[in-house]
């Protein structure tokens, strides 16, 4: 309950309700207090006309009223509708033609599927300087996390990349998948990261500090291996020292951990002769080898984390974005839903309401 209400109801008595006298004169105190909230109806647009107002010097020069940076054109969108725009589409991933209906809906203004395109565009723009300090702070991480998933652009594959840390987030589109895409963005790479991914090859064909592989994902590759031959120890014993090692982690004092007796363990394991069970045994041991020295620096550095969970939370919202409004029909498009969840997204880790932080970039835009 807020303490203090917009507006108070009383509802008095004015009979007794036993003996019927009036009660009109008697003290009164309040007994019990609730509370309703609602949403004031209807939610109507503010329509400001501005009028340039003409006055004739004495000398004989013509002055007019200069308008507001923000009127630029006969008639414009303020930065709160700019901010709405943004929301519905970017946040909760509402498709052009259902938007153009809530906006109509809910207050009663015509706009066409063409005029929250320009709104999203203006928006792309205005934001580019807070993308770019975005892309800039994941240069300078200790510690990143990064993970990749497929999106559609006008009938065609491409990819949706996410960098973040605890306090960035950092997504942009490419049609390659490859090593060139994250050069796109990162041409030197990220000298000063620890890198947490998958094992995806472009990752570790660029410059970083190092690089973590996620356990999660080894884990359950491990658990479907068990599954899949369940008389072979040898994923059993990997999948036990992997958790035991994460358990480790959590539970011990950083400083104590023998690092060096679970590596060793580790090496053991990778040399176990694997050729009589399925291929797909030997090219996991293979992988591990390849990777090996990657796969503990979360023991090494305790800001390292063992898994890319955060990361791939981040993809979610993007396959939510595609399922629900279908694909991309143009780069552009794709750049401005990219570049303003990374905004948005920054925000929430901010603690910044995310609407709150699209009326800040839709000011600029009005300005």
């Amino acid at each position: 309950m807020r303490d203090t209400p917009d507006a108070v109801e009383k509802h008095i008595p004015e009979f007794c309700t036993k003996c019927g006298r009036s009660l009109s004169a008697l003290p009164e105190k309040v007994s019990e207090v609730r509370q309703s909230i609602d949403i004031p109806l209807p939610v109507c647009p503010v329509v400001t006309n501005h009028e340039s107002i003409e006055k004739m010097c004495s000398c004989g020069h013509c002055n007019r009223g200069t308008f507001p940076p923000e009127v630029k054109s006969g008639v414009s969108y303020g930065a709160n509708l700019h901010a709405v725009v943004a929301y519905l589409s970017v946040v909760q991933h509402i498709p052009f033609k259902r938007l153009v209906g809530i906006i109509k809906d809910f207050y009663g203004m015509e706009v066409s599927e063409g005029t929250v395109s320009n709104i999203l565009n203006r928006m792309r723009k205005q934001s580019l300087v807070a993308y770019q300090t975005i892309k800039q702070g994941i240069e300078k991480s200790a510690v990143t996390g990064a993970d990749e998933t497929g999106e559609k652009l006008n009938g065609k594959l491409h990819w949706m990349w996410v960098f973040q840390n605890e306090l960035l987030t950092f997504i942009f589109q490419h049609p390659k998948r490859g090593k060139e895409a994250i050069e796109s963005q990162f041409p030197d790479g990220l000298p000063r990261s620890i890198l947490v991914t998958d094992r995806h090859r472009p990752y570790f064909n660029i410059e970083t500090a190092g690089h973590q592989l996620c356990l999660a994902h080894l884990l359950r590759e491990l658990i479907y291996l068990g599954e899949l031959n369940k008389e072979q120890t040898w994923s059993c014993d990997m999948l036990e020292l992997l958790r035991e090692s994460i358990h480790t982690r959590k539970t011990m004092p950083f400083g104590e951990i023998d690092v060096g007796k679970i590596k060793d363990r580790f090496d053991l394991l990778l040399k176990e002769d694997l050729s009589a069970l399925n291929s797909k045994y030997e090219s996991l041991r293979k992988s591990l080898e390849k990777y090996k020295q990657h796969i503990f620096k979360f023991l090494e550095r305790e800001d390292v984390p063992y898994d890319n969970n955060a990361t791939e939370s981040k993809i979610r919202p993007l396959k939510v974005k595609q399922k629900v409004s279908g694909m991309f029909k143009s780069d552009q498009g794709a750049d401005t839903f990219a570049q303003l969840y990374s905004v948005v997204d920054t925000a929430r880790k901010h603690n910044r309401n995310p609407f709150l932080a699209l009326v800040a970039v839709a000011r600029n835009v009005a300005n």
